[in-house]
């Protein structure tokens, strides 16, 4: 019973997080949620040969081997894929499906060999290499398919680093176009899939071990096979899960500018934008906007976003965000230095915040201090 559950587990977490990803698409389509969805279900076949293997159900090998010798290597370029559905304007599909290839190629090879075995080799093969890790006694094309399922490990492990530092950067870049162009980042920033990565980055190095150890070393301790298993499973749960919950892409971004009208250049003399930007913002509180955007300012100054841009991140040294987020606070400290016993909540409101955490957090990095401190400072002078 424990020995089903340990050989079983990652497959069922993967299976229940397909049919939740399955149910989400069929109520709103969602690009990176589907190629999550691909990834699970590569996963769940990836694990329910792991549950072939480890059962030592030998009349399946053929098909779990062959499917196995697919999934492993194309786990990776599946989650970079899914990296850069979230975070890249434009990805390529073309150099997406190449990713892929040596997956295609290790599975299909192997397949075929498997096909053109007799009955003697195949025996050789399972009982030898894939139960015992041997290889010098194989011969023939036993032989052979031992050098296959070698170039899947050697494709496995030379996929990681690359995935791992383009997924990174991938995802620094998304954040810091989301921070230049919104004042209100909550939920729209992958800060959790960058806290993934580091997790990813960790049990890749574990994987990496796995896969130069073998499966093989795994079938005489049942629970030297729990390691993994859990492992996997709570690193594929917490995928899931931020997958699940993401409900902010670049895609989003690129539909709200969609929907703005081109306006024509005006005559603002671009090197006296910053002023232009700061005038409009402070006379306007614009900054108590909760969901105030780049897009909103360019509109209104009759310019591009790149200008926006260049006047605010360039000139200022600023990020669009944090520009904006200085200046509730200093609107905030205001409140509070005006009614030293109001409800934070209300202060937090009244500043443009959505929400409490980001106030909080604001305030402790522009003023140093919580805004409780600072209410109790003020308190203690009135």
């Amino acid at each position: 019973m424990i020995h089903t559950i340990i050989i079983t587990m990652p497959m069922m977490v993967c299976a229940i997080l397909s049919a939740l990803l399955a149910l989400c698409l069929r109520d709103r389509w969602n690009k990176p949620r589907f190629v999550l969805l691909l990834l699970m279900v590569t996963a769940t076949a990836l694990y329910w040969a792991h549950s072939i293997f480890f059962s030592h159900q030998a009349k399946y090998i053929i098909v779990s081997d062959t499917i196995y010798s697919f999934c492993n290597p194309a786990v990776f370029p599946l989650f970079f894929i899914y990296i850069e559905e979230l975070a890249l304007r434009h990805p390529n599909h073309k150099r997406q499906i190449a990713y892929l290839l040596p997956s295609f190629a290790c599975s299909l090879t192997i397949g075929i060999l498997y096909l053109l075995m007799n009955h003697t080799e195949l025996s050789q093969f399972i009982s030898h290499h894939l139960y015992h890790n041997e290889f010098v006694t194989l011969s023939g094309l036993a032989w052979w398919q031992g050098i296959a399922h070698m170039m899947v490990r050697i494709v496995f492990a030379l996929e990681i680093p690359p995935v791992l530092y383009f997924s990174w950067q991938y995802v620094r870049q998304y954040d810091l176009t989301i921070e230049n162009n919104y004042s209100n980042t909550e939920g729209k920033l992958l800060s959790n899939v960058r806290s993934l990565l580091i997790l990813f980055a960790v049990t890749s190095f574990i994987s990496f071990c796995f896969n130069i150890i073998g499966r093989s070393q795994f079938t005489g301790s049942l629970w030297f096979l729990a390691v993994p298993s859990v492992l996997f499973s709570t690193l594929l749960l917490l995928i899931g899960h931020v997958g699940l919950h993401l409900q902010f892409s670049i895609k989003n971004m690129v539909d709200e500018e969609n929907e703005y009208e081109i306006k024509p250049q005006s005559d603002i003399n671009q090197s006296n934008l910053s002023e232009s930007i700061q005038k409009l913002i402070e006379e306007e509180r614009l900054y108590l906007q909760p969901n105030l955007k780049t897009d909103d300012l360019a509109k209104r100054l009759f310019t591009n976003k790149n200008y926006i841009y260049q006047a605010i991140n360039v000139k200022m040294g600023l990020s669009f965000t944090k520009y904006i987020n200085q200046k509730r606070i200093e609107y905030a400290a205001h409140l509070i230095e005006e009614n030293p016993k109001a409800l934070l909540t209300d202060v937090s409101n009244k500043s443009g915040f959505t929400s409490v955490s980001a106030f909080y957090r604001n305030f402790k990095a522009f003023k140093g201090c919580s805004p409780s401190a600072y209410q109790l400072m003020q308190q203690e002078t009135t």
